[in-house]
Protein backbone atom coordinates (compact mmCIF):
# COMPACT_ATOMS: atom_id res chain seq x y z
CA UNK A 1 0.00 0.00 0.00
CA UNK A 2 2.99 2.35 0.90
CA UNK A 3 4.32 1.85 -2.67
CA UNK A 4 1.19 2.59 -4.42
CA UNK A 5 0.94 6.09 -2.36
CA UNK A 6 4.28 6.86 -3.25
CA UNK A 7 3.69 5.89 -6.98
CA UNK A 8 0.22 8.70 -7.21
CA UNK A 9 2.30 10.90 -5.03
CA UNK A 10 5.39 10.91 -7.71
CA UNK A 11 2.07 11.30 -10.20
CA UNK A 12 0.66 13.98 -8.78
CA UNK A 13 3.99 15.68 -8.45
CA UNK A 14 4.45 15.42 -12.35
CA UNK A 15 1.57 16.49 -13.35
CA UNK A 16 1.72 19.32 -10.74
CA UNK A 17 4.50 20.35 -12.39
CA UNK A 18 3.14 21.07 -15.78
CA UNK A 19 0.22 23.26 -14.14
CA UNK A 20 1.91 26.55 -13.64
CA UNK A 21 -0.51 29.51 -12.66
CA UNK A 22 -0.99 31.82 -14.94
CA UNK A 23 -0.70 35.17 -12.84
CA UNK A 24 -2.79 38.16 -14.90
CA UNK A 25 -6.31 37.28 -14.52
CA UNK A 26 -8.43 37.30 -17.55
CA UNK A 27 -5.40 36.73 -19.36
CA UNK A 28 -7.52 36.43 -22.95
CA UNK A 29 -9.82 39.09 -22.22
CA UNK A 30 -12.72 37.10 -22.72
CA UNK A 31 -14.16 38.01 -19.87
CA UNK A 32 -16.70 40.99 -19.94
CA UNK A 33 -18.16 43.55 -17.51
CA UNK A 34 -19.92 44.84 -20.20
CA UNK A 35 -19.89 44.45 -24.20
CA UNK A 36 -18.42 47.47 -25.36
CA UNK A 37 -20.16 49.83 -27.74
CA UNK A 38 -17.82 52.73 -28.20
CA UNK A 39 -14.05 52.93 -27.85
CA UNK A 40 -12.30 53.88 -24.74
CA UNK A 41 -14.11 51.14 -23.46
CA UNK A 42 -11.03 48.82 -22.22
CA UNK A 43 -12.68 49.08 -18.79
CA UNK A 44 -15.68 46.78 -19.81
CA UNK A 45 -13.19 44.13 -19.97
CA UNK A 46 -13.04 42.19 -16.32
CA UNK A 47 -9.94 43.03 -14.34
CA UNK A 48 -8.09 45.23 -17.30
CA UNK A 49 -7.90 48.85 -16.41
CA UNK A 50 -6.90 51.93 -18.15
CA UNK A 51 -3.19 52.89 -17.95
CA UNK A 52 -3.41 55.78 -19.79
CA UNK A 53 -5.17 57.75 -22.46
CA UNK A 54 -7.83 55.64 -24.46
CA UNK A 55 -7.17 52.15 -25.08
CA UNK A 56 -10.46 49.87 -26.19
CA UNK A 57 -11.85 46.70 -25.90
CA UNK A 58 -13.37 44.33 -28.75
CA UNK A 59 -15.58 41.43 -27.97
CA UNK A 60 -17.54 39.59 -30.19
CA UNK A 61 -20.82 39.99 -28.08
CA UNK A 62 -20.02 43.67 -29.14
CA UNK A 63 -22.41 45.64 -31.77
CA UNK A 64 -20.45 45.43 -35.49
CA UNK A 65 -18.58 48.31 -34.80
CA UNK A 66 -16.52 46.92 -31.99
CA UNK A 67 -17.33 43.29 -32.72
CA UNK A 68 -15.07 40.48 -33.45
CA UNK A 69 -13.36 39.53 -35.66
CA UNK A 70 -15.25 41.87 -38.12
CA UNK A 71 -15.23 45.79 -36.52
CA UNK A 72 -15.39 49.18 -37.92
CA UNK A 73 -11.09 48.95 -37.94
CA UNK A 74 -11.19 46.06 -40.17
CA UNK A 75 -11.29 42.30 -39.94
CA UNK A 76 -8.84 40.38 -37.48
CA UNK A 77 -9.53 36.71 -35.61
CA UNK A 78 -8.48 36.70 -31.98
CA UNK A 79 -5.07 34.62 -31.12
CA UNK A 80 -7.80 32.70 -29.03
CA UNK A 81 -11.01 33.07 -28.03
CA UNK A 82 -13.36 35.92 -29.50
CA UNK A 83 -11.81 39.11 -27.57
CA UNK A 84 -8.91 41.09 -27.51
CA UNK A 85 -7.88 45.13 -26.31
CA UNK A 86 -6.33 47.45 -28.68
CA UNK A 87 -3.85 50.68 -28.21
CA UNK A 88 -2.08 53.46 -30.12
CA UNK A 89 1.68 52.67 -29.38
CA UNK A 90 3.13 55.54 -31.51
CA UNK A 91 1.47 58.67 -32.66
CA UNK A 92 2.98 61.20 -35.12
CA UNK A 93 4.58 64.01 -33.17
CA UNK A 94 3.26 66.45 -35.85
CA UNK A 95 -0.25 65.81 -35.19
CA UNK A 96 -2.61 68.30 -31.90
CA UNK A 97 -1.51 66.17 -29.02
CA UNK A 98 2.21 66.68 -29.82
CA UNK A 99 5.05 63.74 -29.77
CA UNK A 100 5.28 60.78 -27.36
CA UNK A 101 1.34 59.76 -27.48
CA UNK A 102 0.90 56.25 -25.91
CA UNK A 103 -1.95 54.00 -24.68
CA UNK A 104 -1.66 51.92 -22.23
CA UNK A 105 -3.75 48.77 -20.77
CA UNK A 106 -2.80 47.16 -17.57
CA UNK A 107 -3.84 44.74 -14.99
CA UNK A 108 -3.24 43.79 -11.03
CA UNK A 109 -1.55 40.52 -10.99
CA UNK A 110 -3.23 37.81 -8.99
CA UNK A 111 -0.24 38.09 -6.59
CA UNK A 112 2.73 40.18 -5.69
CA UNK A 113 5.44 39.90 -7.04
CA UNK A 114 9.01 37.79 -4.84
CA UNK A 115 11.45 39.73 -4.82
CA UNK A 116 14.59 37.05 -6.23
CA UNK A 117 11.94 35.07 -8.13
CA UNK A 118 12.29 34.39 -12.04
CA UNK A 119 9.53 35.13 -14.21
CA UNK A 120 8.43 34.41 -17.87
CA UNK A 121 6.32 36.42 -19.74
CA UNK A 122 4.31 36.72 -22.98
CA UNK A 123 1.72 38.03 -24.87
CA UNK A 124 0.76 38.48 -28.49
CA UNK A 125 0.05 41.25 -30.54
CA UNK A 126 -0.69 42.19 -34.41
CA UNK A 127 -0.34 45.30 -36.19
CA UNK A 128 -4.13 46.87 -36.09
CA UNK A 129 -3.83 47.24 -40.38
CA UNK A 130 -4.88 49.59 -42.92
CA UNK A 131 -8.15 51.04 -41.47
CA UNK A 132 -6.23 51.37 -38.26
CA UNK A 133 -3.95 53.87 -39.76
CA UNK A 134 -0.77 52.38 -41.31
CA UNK A 135 2.40 52.99 -39.64
CA UNK A 136 3.84 50.40 -37.56
CA UNK A 137 6.30 50.18 -34.86
CA UNK A 138 8.76 48.42 -32.63
CA UNK A 139 9.25 49.04 -28.56
CA UNK A 140 6.21 46.84 -27.84
CA UNK A 141 6.90 46.33 -24.30
CA UNK A 142 5.48 45.11 -21.06
CA UNK A 143 6.21 46.52 -17.53
CA UNK A 144 5.68 46.21 -14.13
CA UNK A 145 4.89 48.48 -11.20
CA UNK A 146 4.02 48.61 -7.63
CA UNK A 147 1.56 51.23 -8.23
CA UNK A 148 -1.81 51.39 -11.04
CA UNK A 149 -1.99 54.32 -13.46
CA UNK A 150 -5.18 55.53 -15.15
CA UNK A 151 -6.39 57.35 -18.19
CA UNK A 152 -5.14 60.92 -17.27
CA UNK A 153 -1.87 59.89 -15.99
CA UNK A 154 -0.23 57.35 -18.29
CA UNK A 155 3.25 55.73 -16.88
CA UNK A 156 6.16 58.00 -17.36
CA UNK A 157 8.52 57.36 -20.57
CA UNK A 158 11.41 56.42 -18.94
CA UNK A 159 12.71 54.40 -21.88
CA UNK A 160 13.00 51.44 -20.09
CA UNK A 161 10.78 48.09 -20.41
CA UNK A 162 10.47 44.83 -18.31
CA UNK A 163 10.34 43.54 -21.67
CA UNK A 164 10.07 44.95 -25.18
CA UNK A 165 10.87 44.12 -29.06
CA UNK A 166 13.55 45.98 -31.12
CA UNK A 167 11.65 44.20 -34.18
CA UNK A 168 9.38 46.48 -36.02
CA UNK A 169 6.12 44.58 -36.05
CA UNK A 170 4.12 44.98 -39.77
CA UNK A 171 2.06 42.13 -39.84
CA UNK A 172 -1.24 42.90 -40.04
CA UNK A 173 -2.84 39.08 -40.60
CA UNK A 174 -0.61 36.77 -38.16
CA UNK A 175 -0.82 37.27 -34.42
CA UNK A 176 3.26 38.23 -33.05
CA UNK A 177 4.54 36.48 -29.54
CA UNK A 178 6.65 39.08 -27.60
CA UNK A 179 7.91 36.50 -24.75
CA UNK A 180 10.89 36.81 -22.40
CA UNK A 181 11.99 36.48 -18.68
CA UNK A 182 13.31 38.56 -15.72
CA UNK A 183 14.30 38.46 -11.69
CA UNK A 184 11.72 40.18 -9.63
CA UNK A 185 13.72 43.26 -7.63
CA UNK A 186 10.46 44.60 -6.13
CA UNK A 187 7.67 43.14 -4.98
CA UNK A 188 5.16 44.36 -8.06
CA UNK A 189 1.60 43.75 -8.36
CA UNK A 190 0.53 45.79 -11.46
CA UNK A 191 1.76 44.58 -15.38
CA UNK A 192 0.82 47.03 -18.38
CA UNK A 193 1.26 47.02 -21.68
CA UNK A 194 2.26 49.42 -23.98
CA UNK A 195 5.47 51.54 -25.64
CA UNK A 196 7.45 52.86 -22.75
CA UNK A 197 10.30 54.60 -24.86
CA UNK A 198 9.45 58.46 -26.51
CA UNK A 199 9.74 59.02 -29.96
CA UNK A 200 13.93 59.09 -30.34
CA UNK A 201 13.89 55.73 -29.00
CA UNK A 202 11.39 54.13 -31.17
CA UNK A 203 11.41 52.75 -34.97
CA UNK A 204 8.91 53.74 -37.34
CA UNK A 205 7.52 51.83 -41.13
CA UNK A 206 4.64 53.56 -42.94
CA UNK A 207 2.53 51.06 -44.31
CA UNK A 208 0.64 53.73 -46.27
CA UNK A 209 2.00 57.17 -46.31
CA UNK A 210 -0.18 60.09 -44.78
CA UNK A 211 -1.32 58.04 -41.49
CA UNK A 212 -1.30 58.73 -38.03
CA UNK A 213 -0.95 55.74 -35.51
CA UNK A 214 0.41 52.66 -34.93
CA UNK A 215 -2.11 50.91 -33.86
CA UNK A 216 -2.06 47.31 -32.17
CA UNK A 217 -4.24 44.17 -30.79
CA UNK A 218 -3.53 42.36 -27.76
CA UNK A 219 -4.33 39.15 -26.34
CA UNK A 220 -3.06 35.86 -24.61
CA UNK A 221 -0.94 37.20 -22.05
CA UNK A 222 1.22 35.17 -19.45
CA UNK A 223 3.14 35.65 -16.80
CA UNK A 224 4.67 32.59 -14.65
CA UNK A 225 7.28 31.34 -12.70
CA UNK A 226 7.00 28.29 -15.06
CA UNK A 227 9.03 28.68 -18.77
CA UNK A 228 7.70 25.76 -20.32
CA UNK A 229 4.38 26.73 -19.68
CA UNK A 230 5.27 30.27 -20.63
CA UNK A 231 6.56 29.03 -23.72
CA UNK A 232 3.89 26.74 -24.32
CA UNK A 233 0.96 29.52 -23.84
CA UNK A 234 -1.88 29.93 -26.49
CA UNK A 235 -4.66 31.50 -24.58
CA UNK A 236 -6.89 28.14 -24.09
CA UNK A 237 -5.94 28.15 -20.14
CA UNK A 238 -8.14 31.28 -20.19
CA UNK A 239 -11.19 28.38 -19.53
CA UNK A 240 -9.80 27.41 -16.37
CA UNK A 241 -11.59 30.28 -14.84
CA UNK A 242 -9.84 31.80 -12.11
CA UNK A 243 -12.92 31.10 -9.11
CA UNK A 244 -11.11 27.40 -9.34
CA UNK A 245 -7.49 28.16 -9.06
CA UNK A 246 -6.20 28.43 -5.29
CA UNK A 247 -2.66 30.41 -5.27
CA UNK A 248 0.24 29.48 -3.50
CA UNK A 249 3.34 31.30 -2.80
CA UNK A 250 6.11 31.73 -3.38
CA UNK A 251 6.79 28.20 -4.42
CA UNK A 252 9.78 27.15 -4.49
CA UNK A 253 10.14 28.29 -0.92
CA UNK A 254 12.31 29.06 2.06
CA UNK A 255 9.69 27.33 4.13
CA UNK A 256 6.99 29.91 4.63
CA UNK A 257 4.13 29.57 2.12
CA UNK A 258 0.84 32.02 1.96
CA UNK A 259 -2.31 30.08 0.47
CA UNK A 260 -5.38 32.48 -1.11
CA UNK A 261 -8.47 31.18 -2.83
CA UNK A 262 -11.91 32.55 -3.32
CA UNK A 263 -13.07 28.95 -2.48
CA UNK A 264 -13.77 28.54 1.36
CA UNK A 265 -11.22 25.63 2.85
CA UNK A 266 -11.40 23.17 5.18
CA UNK A 267 -8.06 21.82 5.80
CA UNK A 268 -5.36 21.01 4.62
CA UNK A 269 -2.46 18.09 4.76
CA UNK A 270 1.21 17.84 3.79
CA UNK A 271 2.88 14.45 2.60
CA UNK A 272 6.60 13.68 1.99
CA UNK A 273 7.80 12.29 -1.57
CA UNK A 274 7.83 8.72 0.68
CA UNK A 275 4.29 9.14 1.19
CA UNK A 276 4.48 9.87 4.90
CA UNK A 277 1.98 12.33 6.00
CA UNK A 278 3.69 15.27 7.73
CA UNK A 279 0.33 17.41 8.74
CA UNK A 280 -2.60 17.74 8.78
CA UNK A 281 -4.68 21.08 9.61
CA UNK A 282 -7.95 22.25 10.00
CA UNK A 283 -8.52 26.09 8.84
CA UNK A 284 -12.33 26.16 9.36
CA UNK A 285 -13.54 27.46 5.68
CA UNK A 286 -11.00 29.88 5.54
CA UNK A 287 -10.42 31.95 2.21
CA UNK A 288 -6.07 32.34 2.79
CA UNK A 289 -3.88 31.13 5.46
CA UNK A 290 -0.12 30.72 6.13
CA UNK A 291 2.11 27.32 5.93
CA UNK A 292 4.78 26.92 8.11
CA UNK A 293 7.45 24.18 6.36
CA UNK A 294 10.92 25.99 8.03
CA UNK A 295 11.58 23.22 9.89
CA UNK A 296 11.42 20.36 7.53
CA UNK A 297 13.87 19.41 5.11
CA UNK A 298 14.51 20.92 1.79
CA UNK A 299 12.72 18.83 -1.40
CA UNK A 300 9.64 18.38 -2.81
CA UNK A 301 6.12 18.08 -0.89
CA UNK A 302 2.69 17.37 -1.65
CA UNK A 303 -0.02 19.84 -0.24
CA UNK A 304 -3.24 18.16 -0.81
CA UNK A 305 -6.35 21.17 0.23
CA UNK A 306 -9.69 20.14 0.50
CA UNK A 307 -11.94 23.04 -0.24
CA UNK A 308 -15.50 23.33 -1.21
CA UNK A 309 -14.48 21.97 -4.81
CA UNK A 310 -13.20 19.04 -3.80
CA UNK A 311 -9.81 18.17 -2.98
CA UNK A 312 -6.73 19.71 -5.08
CA UNK A 313 -3.25 18.24 -4.75
CA UNK A 314 -0.31 20.89 -5.17
CA UNK A 315 3.12 20.22 -5.60
CA UNK A 316 5.93 22.52 -3.43
CA UNK A 317 9.45 22.48 -3.10
CA UNK A 318 11.72 24.00 -0.05
CA UNK A 319 14.86 25.52 -0.26
CA UNK A 320 16.01 27.39 3.16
Amino acid sequence: MKQLLVFVLLAVFNSAANAQLNLVPNSSFEDTVYCPFSLRQIDACEHWLNFGNSPDYFNACSNPAFAVPNSQFGYQYAHSGNAYAGAIFYRRPNTPVGPNYREYIGVKLLSKLVIGQKYYVSFFVVNGGLLNDAIANNKIGLKLYTVNFDSSSPPPLLNTSTLFTDSIIIDTLNWTKISGSFIADSTYEYLSIGNFFNDSFTDTIEILPFFTNGYYYIDDVCLSTDSIYNETWTGIHHQIKDEFVIYIYPNPSNGFLSVESPLRIDNYSIYNIQGQLINEVKVNKAFSFEINLSNNANGMYLLQIQSTKGISNHKIILTH
